[in-house]
């Protein structure tokens, strides 16, 4: 059943008022209801394969899979096969299976909308509430503990997100490699687990046009489980690293590669110099072969230059970038004392991440676009 009180109030208007769940291996079907209207059926599939659904003039096509321990649902909603928006949704369950909580993304071309729906198994909010009534005036008051907003937490990345083999809607991976304190106590330990999405990607262009990428923060989830969405946006790289970030808008640019496009010009034609040179000396004409052969060597490395993309842009696994929270998040004392569960290796920052390395475009045998 809907719990109202625990629901964004943007979400309550038109949320189902109850939902029943059923799930058995990788299928899971679903029985809506809304007040005053009828029971919505729905199936999905949790393997990552798409499942279709008609929902009045709406026609949706959803992939559902899992994610740790809760169920992701990326749907595209049609309408007279017009995409009208795109909806994200994770869904995860409490310890005890009684509460189901459901985080929504919503794109459109209006804008980008989120919220979250708090779902409670019947019947068993009425026990929680006269059970609180019981203990409250035992129970001491808990102000917990706040991580405020703009909190900067060093991160190191599990994968690699690249311009060249990214796109959107890629995730990363990532850990915390340091103790973020409060009130002289560790809320959020290192080895805590950060999921990101990737929501842009430009390769470098072959003349002009460095390559970009933009990334963002979804969720940190603590050693015991307990888990945080937001989003988040990267506030610094690894100071190692060669792509620059714009701070303002969280994007990641690769960097410029105008002296390589020089070098292998300036090499093509002194290679087609040599070889000219040689040429007219056999014929007689050995200032005007080289003219000859310097102008088809630069020819030769300019169209290497046009051919050719740029450096990409990357993240490589195991460097540090910095994330700052966009807004605040608090922890009871109840949830940081939760026992933790098995965790695996912690992330160890690597020596450093991957120099770039500037495309060398050789000057008599131009490359073909990548």
């Amino acid at each position: 059943m809907l719990n109202a009180s625990r629901t964004d109030a943007r979400a309550v208007s038109g949320a189902p008022e109850s939902l029943k769940l059923n799930h058995q291996g990788v299928a899971m079907t679903c029985e809506a209801a809304r007040p005053g209207g009828p029971v919505e059926n729905c199936s999905y599939t949790i393997d990552g394969r798409e499942t279709k659904h008609q929902s009045g003039r709406q026609r949706r096509s959803t992939i559902a899979k899992w994610e740790g321990d809760a169920v992701i649902l990326n749907t595209i909603v049609l309408k007279e096969g017009v995409s009208q928006q795109t909806e994200m949704e994770r869904w995860s369950v409490s310890r005890d299976g009684n509460t189901l909580r459901i985080h929504r993304q919503m794109v459109s071309a209006q804008g980008e909308t989120e919220a979250q729906l708090v779902y409670e198994r019947e019947g068993t909010r009425e026990l929680a509430v006269r059970k609180e009534e019981r203990t409250a005036p035992a129970r001491p008051a808990d102000s917990g503990y706040l991580v405020a907003r703009g909190t900067r937490i060093p991160l190191a990345l599990i994968n690699s997100v690249s311009t060249k083999h990214g796109a959107s809607g890629d995730r990363i991976y990532l850990q915390t490699v340091y103790p973020v304190l409060v009130d002289g106590r560790i809320v959020i330990p290192p080895g805590s687990y950060v999921n990101g999405t990737v929501t842009g990607v430009k390769r470098p262009g072959r003349v002009k046009g460095r390559a970009e990428l933009y990334v963002r923060f979804d969720s940190l989830m603590l050693p015991n489980g307990e888990l945080r969405d937001f989003r988040a946006r990267v506030g610094a790289l690894d100071g190692r690293a060669n792509e620059e970030l714009d701070r303002e808008e969280g994007r990641i640019k690769g960097e410029g590669n105008k002296s390589g496009d020089a070098r292998t010009i300036g090499e093509g034609a002194g290679a087609g110099a040599s070889v000219g040179a040689i040429a007219g000396s056999v014929a007689g004409h050995g200032a005007m072969g080289a003219g000859i052969g310097a102008a088809a060597g630069a020819a030769a490395g300019l169209a290497g230059v046009l051919l050719s993309r740029g450096p990409e842009a990357q993240l490589a696994a195991g460097s540090v970038v910095e994330m700052v929270l966009d807004r605040d998040l608090r922890y009871t004392t109840e949830e940081l004392d939760r026992p933790a569960g098995s965790q695996g290796q912690l992330m160890s920052p690597a020596p450093g991440p991957s120099p770039s390395i500037k495309q060398r475009r050789p000057g008599v045998m131009p490359r073909f676009p990548l």
